[in-house]
This record gives C-alpha cells, structure tokens and sequence, in this order.
C-alpha cells in the first residue's frame, strides 16, 4: 500500500494501493485499486481507470469484496 491509511468516517479507512496489472505486467497498469476498510463488515476495493478523466472514473468502476481481490502472480 502507497502511504498512510486516511480515516474518511467513523468505522471506516481508506487506502490506496498500488497500480494493477495490465496486460503486459512490465507496461503500464490499467486500472488503480482503491480500498476502504471497515471495522464492521468487509473491506472493499474499487478499481478505476488509472489514465482516465474524471468523467471516465465516475463511470467506469468495479467494487468488490477485498478477500474477491487475488494477485495475479499467484494464480497465473
């Protein structure tokens, strides 16, 4: 993870990691996963667009549970 976690809420952290893999995983990373920490219920990351316009974010995003999150390395 890419620095401190910042408290958003009560209950809740927000942390940004690291890039994802694109297709080539040397190349630049396709999207950037974004996880909010809960201290009830489950961590979420949300992936985004990692060059795209805000217009772009807002509309093309993906949420899932953080345990649903896998490394790519690992299952290749």
């Amino acid at each position: 993870m890419n620095g401190p976690p910042t408290r958003t809420d009560d209950g809740t952290v927000h942390d940004r990691i690291a890039g994802t893999d694109g297709n080539d995983p040397a190349g630049p990373a396709a999207f950037d996963a974004i996880v909010v920490r809960y201290e009830s219920g489950n961590d979420r990351c949300t992936f985004v667009p990692h060059n795209g316009t805000t217009e772009e974010k807002l509309n093309a995003w993906l949420t899932v549970d953080l345990e649903a999150v896998v490394d790519l390395d690992d299952v290749r």
